[in-house]
């Protein structure tokens, strides 16, 4: 099976991230990259993207690039997120990739986008992801 294939038949497993209406666009090699259509129940009271719906992105978008290295049963040990600015628009997208990786952990680091009408950063994250 492809890491693509097998990728989307991990992320329809999951009702969380089914709920909030994530794509993955590709995986392989090069790192993942994870869409998101922004609803307008995502969005906080001054009119941006809540961080929660950020953060949830970016910890499936690490998550995702440490389980193509460690395997499809891998868990999120921690991660960091710095929000740059604001995030409106009508999609996000995550790409994500590993660092460094042993036999058990792997060190990731991701980007969120918001395609406004050109993408703009809008988040950077690091994490680690184990192999349970």
């Amino acid at each position: 099976m492809d890491l693509n294939q097998l990728g989307k038949e991990v992320l329809k497993a999951q009702p969380f991230s089914q709920y909030l209406g994530m794509e993955l666009l590709s995986a392989g090699e090069e790192g993942v990259e994870l869409a998101l259509k922004v609803r307008p129940e995502f969005y906080q009271h001054l009119g941006v993207v809540h961080g929660g719906v950020i953060a949830a992105l970016m910890d499936n978008a690490l998550t995702f690039a440490g389980g193509l290295v460690l395997g499809p049963e891998v868990l999120t040990v921690e991660f960091k997120l710095n929000f740059l600015r604001p995030a409106k628009g009508e999609r996000l997208l995550a790409r994500s990739k590993v660092v460094q990786a042993g036999k058990r952990l792997a060190v990731v680091q991701g980007e969120i986008y918001s395609e406004e009408p050109e993408p703009r950063l809008v988040a950077l994250g690091q994490g680690t992801i184990a192999k349970v």
